[in-house]
């Protein structure tokens, strides 16, 4: 079964950000457990993630060392951070595989996407992301570099830039190609460097944001897959769906959620933002969208506990 694989970007960072890369690389070894498990019973994957804490980090220290280097713009932090994250999935992955002496290659492609102007209706159109500024430091990047800033209760002003909706991957062609060569992908970290085309067809990176679920969907659909898999934790699902721990796989067919997603107003927007993807890509034929946490993955498809949306209810998913 082919299958595009999205893991919400704190899952890959240890909880504390005090802590070290070690903790941060004991993260993907958990998760690397769990893919290699699917790649050992015959899955094909293609894998995105997020990166927002990531890039945060990589903001953060920008910040505290404005004095002696340059600050990085957005598209530089999101290749920053997908280079990165990918090494470090490509080698946990691999590793595993080599001591189950399974030879399966593993590539990591950082990814650009060409963006539209703004997220899809319903979904949040801004993202806040880096650090928190005092009033002074806000005011003074406001007028020094045009941003726009929101005030965080009790955590002072950040950053907030455009989320916006992806509409083609540049390097979708080199995906399909290696995925079809029995190669794991791992790709379009954060949702893919936003960029746009000129008449010309030079490529420059925009001051933006994109969801990964957006980005998974129009992954899925352009390497011609119809299950899309989102892993996030237990408590962000369980925030939006009544489900018991160790319950059986939850099916939900489109009405049901498209309810779901008109009625909570309260929803986190990570979590919004996987709903309208889920949506949009079953609409454009998709087959399903599993929502799990990381200790399920290895049971993918039918075997796990956690949400199943579908246009119908579906008895079973291919082997």
């Amino acid at each position: 079964m082919k299958l595009v694989i999205a893991v919400d970007g704190d899952l890959l960072v240890s909880a504390n950000s005090g802590q070290g890369l070690q903790e941060q690389m004991d993260a993907i070894v958990r998760i690397t457990d769990q893919l290699g498990k699917l790649v050992a019973g015959g899955h094909k994957l293609v894998l995105t993630h997020g990166n927002a804490p990531q890039v945060g980090f990589v903001l953060i220290r920008g910040e505290a060392a404005r004095h002696v280097v340059h600050s990085l713009p957005l598209d530089i932090c999101g290749a920053d951070t997908q280079g990165a994250t990918g090494y470090m999935l490509q080698q946990a992955l691999k590793n595993w595989l080599s001591h189950q002496n399974l030879q399966n290659e593993v590539a990591t492609i950082v990814t650009q996407v060409i963006v539209g102007e703004s997220a899809p209706v319903g979904s949040p159109c801004t993202k806040g992301i880096g650090p928190f500024f005092d009033m002074g430091r806000a005011q003074s990047l406001k007028i020094k570099r045009g941003w726009e800033l929101d005030l965080v209760p009790g955590q002072g002003h950040q950053r907030v830039v455009p989320c916006m909706t992806p509409k083609e991957i540049i390097e979708a062609n080199s995906i399909r190609y290696l995925m079809e060569h029995d190669v794991i992908v791992i790709c379009a970290g954060g949702g893919g460097i936003p960029v746009r085309v000129d008449e010309s067809g030079g490529i420059s990176g925009v001051e933006a944001v994109v969801d990964k679920a957006y980005t998974a969907a129009l992954l899925a659909q352009e390497i011609d897959t119809d299950t899309i898999v989102f892993v996030s934790p237990w408590e962000r699902i369980m925030s939006i769906f009544d489900l018991r721990l160790d319950g059986p796989l939850t099916q939900i067919n489109l009405d049901e959620f498209e309810k779901l997603i008109d009625s909570d107003r309260e929803m986190e927007d990570t979590m919004r933002h996987k709903l309208i993807a889920s949506r949009n890509f079953l609409k454009n034929g998709g087959r399903s969208v599993l929502i799990i946490p990381p200790d399920q993955l290895s049971k993918v498809p039918e075997e796990c506990s956690g949400i199943r949306l579908s246009v119908d209810k579906l008895e079973s998913l291919p082997k």
